[in-house]
């Protein structure tokens, strides 16, 4: 296997890269869960399906005897298409462990550690010790800086159970996804499960993949957010990132990329498009958002794959074209058919369930070279198209909300995200990834003026820039012509980003070779040079802040919610900052103040129903009594009570029946919400009765309804809303009927 990885450098470097983050990331995960119930064994498991994911090509490519590297490859052995079918072997695999009851994963870890072990020395063989441990430095800085944008917000903090239990701060976007997962796992259904099993019109392709993945890692869906998402995520997110470039780099696809082994200067430029070169504050201005990428478990996932069907279709195309021959006239293969009629559709729809915005966007790209390089004069590219367009129009309607189709709203995003004075700099630094390929681009081609350019148009020797800038074109349109909820108009405009850096990487991969004879010394440097150092002052200088930036905020987000249960148990933190991790570390205070918190009761016993056997959760309903307030008010943030229906699905993993928001509680309309009715009246004691739950029940297959309570009803009447919590279930088996 050695032999057959020695040809692969490049892809080395993106699997030691990966490995170093996801490592660190574990660390991270179990220093920040330090006085808490923190066993290892999830975050070892999680490290090494990073790992397996990792290593999976490479081994793939040795067994199989080819070098992925090779100018004949097929795209279907080639690395980036290898990597999408280690993530669904990995997901077939986690599907089928609760069918037949046996979880082979301990030999899939075992498959993802000892490769990564002989990749790493391997690696570390022909890099030399102080280079490799350099890199390695630099991977796990960089895995530190991933871990704060992950965890520096309350989306999937670490101690996001303990945080709603100490006080209800947790951000309804995770209960969401809790809750959606929860019912793909129990029930085999896309739905958010607070009044049955309602289809829900979005992209839960990523909730059913990281189902998958859980039954591997043996996590409930929750914590699974919290921990191996990131471990798993933002590996796969940077790694395929880094190795759509070498790939192009190694297929020479742009006109202009050398062959070189990637240097500094590459790892380099992806830290700066990653972090940004820019002080936070201005991004933002700008509506460049470091942590989205990351926070957003659908973005992170959709992007690589993305990209690695983006480098396959180049392997394709390459593969196919014949020198002097169009590629519309070029011969075809029974693969390069089933390419076409096959992958192409199925990826774009793939796509759709993981993010609606990759899959309208890569629907576009499809059909533009269909229309620029002729293809419909040949019958197996009209197929392709056709079929392709067939799934996006049956995807869309079904991964797509209806409450975000809101009409025209003209420059939405620029009017709620950014500043006035700073609109007419929005398209030049929101999409300068975009302009920096162009540039760099326009210069190899040596394009002068506007005829250079048209000529080159014309003879179709930039068709990658004319791709690009079509992406970022076509990426802000939805933010400047319609709302989509909570920014999200993000998630389409900034695709550019991370096509255009993948593009643009190659040209720095290797190190700069000296011209011989070429005067050295300070009166050598070119004044460009000199002036070009200025500026990296000040890039430098943004991105070390950008980097130390997120890491702060989540040890000051840790040590909050840490404070809280101090103050609970009788403890009080005069300051909760950074420094005071190591004060607020003791188990013993954390228990009491967990205990002490008013969500505890609530939290627990929704815990201990997820616990039942899945078999019997599958023909199970929940019932909570609106008037049971310790559940219906337990998130803090403002408008939380329209949330708070996320928390029993997403903790319990069965179905709430009557779980709507309260009434007179304002129905949020996005995050399937707007497919229940709002409540016209105040619950009675008519829909509490036993058959109106069982007729409730019945109608999501249930046979059997759960009625939890927290404070005695008798009491709520008399007023008496002081009652202890005291958790209760009452178990209602609905008859069949006659």
């Amino acid at each position: 296997m050695s032999a057959k990885l020695r040809n692969n450098p490049g892809e080395r470097d993106v699997v030691v890269l990966g490995g170093t983050v996801a490592v660190v990331l574990g660390l991270i995960y179990w220093a920040l869960r330090a006085g808490f119930d923190n066993p290892t064994l999830p975050v070892i498991s999680s490290v090494s399906l990073s790992l397996f994911l990792l290593v999976f090509p490479l081994v793939a490519s040795a067994v199989k005897g080819k070098l992925l590297r090779g100018e004949g490859s097929p795209w279907y052995l080639t690395y980036p298409f290898l990597w999408l079918c280690g993530i669904l072997i990995s997901a077939g695999i986690g599907y089928s462990v609760p069918l037949v009851g046996i979880n082979p994963f301990f030999a899939a870890m075992f498959f993802g550690v000892v490769g990564f072990g002989a990749v790493l020395a391997l690696w570390v063989r022909e890099k030399g010790l102080i280079r490799a441990l350099s890199y390695i430095a630099s991977a796990a800085a960089f895995g530190v800086w991933s871990g704060g944008v992950v965890w520096g917000r309350i989306y999937k903090n670490p101690l996001f159970v303990e945080s709603l239990i100490a006080d209800g701060t947790a951000h309804h976007d995770t209960l969401h996804l809790a809750a959606l997962g929860n019912m793909l796992r129990t029930y085999h259904a896309a739905s958010i499960g607070i009044d049955g099993l309602t289809y829900e019109p979005y992209h839960w392709g990523t909730a059913w993949l990281f189902v998958q993945w859980a039954n591997l890692v043996g996590l409930d869906v929750l914590r699974f957010y919290q921990l191996t998402f990131p471990i798993v995520g933002i590996p796969l997110f940077f790694g395929g990132v880094a190795l759509f470039a070498i790939f192009i780099r190694d297929r020479r696809i742009v006109a202009g990329v050398d062959g070189s082994r990637p240097g500094w200067r590459f790892w380099a430029l992806l830290l700066t498009v990653s972090v940004g070169f820019l002080p936070i504050g201005g991004l933002d201005a700008m509506g460049v958002w470091t942590s989205n990428l990351l926070i957003s478990e659908s973005y992170t996932i959709a992007v690589p794959v993305a990209l690695l069907l983006t480098a396959t279709a180049c392997s394709f195309a390459q593969n196919v074209k014949v020198d002097g021959v169009a590629l519309a006239d070029a011969p075809l293969r029974i693969s390069d058919l089933l390419f076409l009629v096959v992958l192409v559709p199925l990826g774009i729809g793939a796509l759709g369930y993981l993010k609606i915005s990759l899959m309208v966007l890569s629907f576009a790209a499809a059909v533009f070279f269909f229309i620029r390089l002729s293809l419909y004069r040949r019958a197996a590219y009209l197929m392709s198209t056709a079929i392709s367009a067939a799934v996006f129009l049956f995807a869309y309607p079904r991964v797509s909300l209806p409450a975000h189709r809101e009409g025209f709203v003209p420059f939405d995003f620029l009017s709620s995200f950014v500043p006035p004075q700073w609109w007419p700099f929005f398209v030049f630094i929101h999409l300068f990834w975009t302009w920096a390929y162009v540039v760099v681009r326009l210069r190899r081609e040596n394009i002068q003026t506007l005829g250079d350019l048209r000529a080159t148009i014309s003879g179709k020797r930039i068709i990658d820039v004319e791709l690009v800038v079509g992406i970022a074109m076509l990426g802000i349109i939805p933010g400047l012509i319609v709302h989509i909820d909570g920014g999200s108009a993000f998630y389409f405009s900034d695709v550019q980003r991370w096509l255009a850096a993948g593009l643009l990487l190659p040209f720095v991969a290797g190190a700069r070779t000296p011209a011989v004879g070429r005067k050295t010394g300070i009166g050598s440097w070119p004044t460009r040079s000199v002036l070009m150092a200025f500026l990296m002052v000040a890039i430098v200088g943004s991105a070390l802040s950008n980097a130390i930036h997120w890491p702060m905020e989540m040890l000051r987000l840790n040590v909050k919610v840490r404070s809280v249960l101090y103050e609970r148990a009788g403890h009080r933190v005069p300051l909760a900052r950074a420094r005071d991790f190591g004060r607020v570390r003791d188990p013993a205070i954390l228990a009491a103040g967990l205990t002490a918190s008013p969500n505890y009761p609530v939290v627990h016993e929704l815990e201990q129903i997820r616990q039942l056997p899945v078999n019997e959760r599958r023909h199970t309903a929940l019932f909570i009594a609106q008037q049971q307030t310790p559940y219906w008010t337990m998130l803090s943030r403002a408008g939380a009570c329209t949330f708070d229906s996320f928390v029993a699905p997403g903790l319990s993993g069965v179905a709430l029946i009557e779980g709507a928001p309260p009434f007179g509680c304002p129905l949020n309309r996005y995050y399937g919400l707007g497919s229940y009715p709002a409540r016209t009246h105040a619950e009675t004691d008519m829909d509490r009765t036993e058959s109106t739950l069982c007729l409730r029940a019945k109608k999501m297959g249930a046979t059997t309804v759960l009625i939890v309570s927290f404070i005695d009803s008798a009491a709520v009447v008399a007023g008496a809303m002081t009652a202890a919590i005291e958790p209760r279930v009452s178990r209602v088996a609905c008859r069949a009927p006659a």
